[in-house]
């Protein structure tokens, strides 16, 4: 089971997103605990008093009498349910969706940019995105939940076979190019993906490889004579 505070913690996450100040988190929580102190505090001490009032006979000898020793019964309040496991893992799937999603926004913001422009040059800037995103995923062996979800975002059928290449540019550029193209840019970013070294720019890699054209062509070459 989880503490309360990492409960509050998740919520506020999920709640804020991207916004999320942990600083400025941790204040109001300490500060909600210093108020909530107080007012039993107040809630104590009004109780107290009022039950010396409702019995004013008995005053004088309880001054005379040596002090009690236990306060008075506090008002219990009912104890928060705390999250089960369960829900932690699902607040940690929605935080992990999130930054999905917001990966995926970048790629798409790439290729509005490159839309926007008539400079020939300007789609290295999108296939970067795509490389990077996949590149990321491929990584820490998590592309087939990268697929899914980018399918579900395009409202495109989940194909558990795609290329992740290939699938990344048909999720996201808006169904706005055509097969071959798509499939053209994919196998030069598998190119480059096998060929590239670490450290290298996308576009500077390409174009000594020959462009975008030349890189799938070298691509061809290559899954042909394996």
């Amino acid at each position: 089971m989880i503490s309360e505070m990492t409960a509050k913690y998740f919520e506020a996450r999920i709640r804020e997103g991207q916004e999320f100040n942990y600083l400025g988190w941790f204040e109001r929580v300490q500060g909600e605990k210093s108020e909530a102190k107080a007012v039993g505090t107040t809630v104590i001490a009004k109780e107290f008093l009022a039950s010396e009032t409702a019995n004013p006979t008995n005053n004088s000898g309880r001054q005379e009498a040596e002090p009690r020793s236990t306060p008075p019964p506090l008002n219990k309040t009912m104890p928060l349910a705390r999250p089960s496991w369960r829900s932690d893992d699902k607040a940690r799937s929605r935080i992990r969706q999130t930054r999905m999603r917001r990966r995926l926004e970048r790629v798409c913001r790439a290729w509005n940019k490159f839309q926007a422009t008539r400079v020939r040059k300007a789609v290295y800037g999108y296939l970067t995105a795509v490389f990077e995103i996949v590149e990321r995923y491929n990584r820490r062996r998590k592309t087939e939940k990268l697929l899914r979800y980018a399918f579900k975002c395009a409202d495109l059928a989940v194909d558990g076979k795609a290329d992740p290449f290939t699938a990344v540019i048909r999720c996201t550029c808006y169904r706005n190019t055509d097969n071959k193209t798509i499939s053209k840019w994919a196998r030069a970013l598998r190119y480059v993906a096998q060929c590239k070294k670490p450290g290298t720019g996308l576009k500077r890699f390409m174009e000594e490889a020959g462009g975008i054209n030349g890189c799938a062509e070298r691509y061809a070459r290559w899954s042909s004579s394996r």
